[in-house]
């Protein structure tokens, strides 16, 4: 039986589609340009603020789709190719193209040693979080439905409630592998204890409305950042209700095909608009322009180029993965797992 969830698989989608929105705002200088308590700082806020749950959402849904299985290593290899290709081959050939100042000795090491280097923050703390499931789904799965209780409110209490004041177990306001461990076990604890399963979809939507709404307005109003982070209660609880919301959609077959095909593609997005000369060269203040534009016609022009980064990044993701088939990549990373094992437990002989 297929318990596969395409309402999740779409969700990954409009979450990247948010990420791009946030990018636009953000790295493309938008939030920067804006004058302070204009109309256009509230509205511009309004959708920043909109999208900020979209990383937590992303993160939560890796616990939430969990099972306690034996750990494939050979994906988290495959990744680094991925990953590799965004930092090192994509730069290649945007400075080939004249864009971008090309490869130092410096940038070449960043490209090859990525996560060492932290290049793709995301994907760094994803690393770690991925060796760290084995241990975390035997514990997760095995405790029982008033302990899953109890861990899930404790989390969020220590991280995020406690973590906005002053951030005392160093999650680095979200952008840390901490963190995403945190948002993993929350997904995992969410589905196992039913979390909203009893209220509406309706109430939800409410909820998440009120949730956006504090976070702006404490923002606008008293011009406090304290509820806009990914660690914020505002945030992670708007990024839980998402999940929950996407979890109960039912797609029609023919949807429910394109979506599933297509959401493996979702990751690269990322990595294509975080490329260090896309997100340095070309991003960099290319939007600030909107500022000056009719409100309304800035706020399409948000959208405009937050689809154009997502169909790009789609484009370039599919024929990465094209590439990859044709390299054989999975057959090279089951490999260097294989090769890797050997190694370590040679290693391992050391401490015997």
């Amino acid at each position: 039986m297929n318990h596969r969830n395409y309402g999740l698989d779409l969700l990954r989608f409009v979450l990247m589609f948010m990420v791009c929105v946030l990018h636009v705002l953000g790295q493309g200088g938008i939030l920067e340009a804006l004058t302070a308590g204009s109309l256009r700082h509230k509205v511009f806020w309004l959708l920043e603020i909109s999208s900020y749950c979209a990383v937590d959402s992303f993160a939560m849904i890796s616990g939430y789709t969990a099972q306690n299985r034996k750990q494939r290593y050979e994906k988290i290899v495959s990744m680094w190719f991925q990953a590799f290709f965004y930092s090192f081959v994509l730069t290649i050939f945007l400075s080939l193209l004249g864009i971008g100042g090309g490869l130092g000795i410096i940038d070449i090491k960043r490209s090859v040693f990525l996560v060492t280097f932290g290049t793709f923050w995301y994907f760094t703390a994803f690393v770690v979080l991925f060796f760290a499931m084995p241990l975390l789904n035997k514990f997760l799965f095995s405790i029982d439905e008033v302990q899953s209780k109890r861990a899930f409110l404790v989390l969020i209490f220590l991280f995020s409630v406690m973590g906005s004041f002053g951030d005392p177990f160093k999650s680095q306001i979200g952008y840390s592998a901490i963190w995403l461990l945190v948002l993993y076990c929350i997904g995992v604890l969410m589905k196992r204890v039913h979390v909203f399963a009893q209220k509406s979809s309706l109430f939800l939507m409410i909820v998440w409305g009120c949730c956006i709404f504090i976070t702006w307005f404490t923002y606008i109003k008293k011009g406090d950042v304290f509820y806009v982070s990914y660690i914020s209660p505002t945030i992670v609880l708007s990024g839980m209700i998402m999940v929950i919301l996407f979890s109960r959609l039912r797609l029609n077959s023919r949807i429910a095909t394109v979506v599933s095909k297509l959401s493996p593609y979702a990751f690269g997005i990322y990595l294509f608009q975080s490329n260090p000369v896309i997100w340095n060269t070309i991003l960099k203040g290319a939007t600030a322009f909107v500022v000056n534009e009719r409100l309304v016609v800035g706020i399409l022009y948000v959208f405009f180029f937050a689809f154009l980064i997502f169909i790009s990044g789609l484009f370039v993701e599919m024929m990465r993965s094209k590439i990859d088939s044709w390299l054989n990549i999975p057959l090279l990373s089951q490999k260097i797992v294989y090769v890797f094992d050997k190694l370590l437990l040679r290693l391992f002989r050391f401490f015997v």
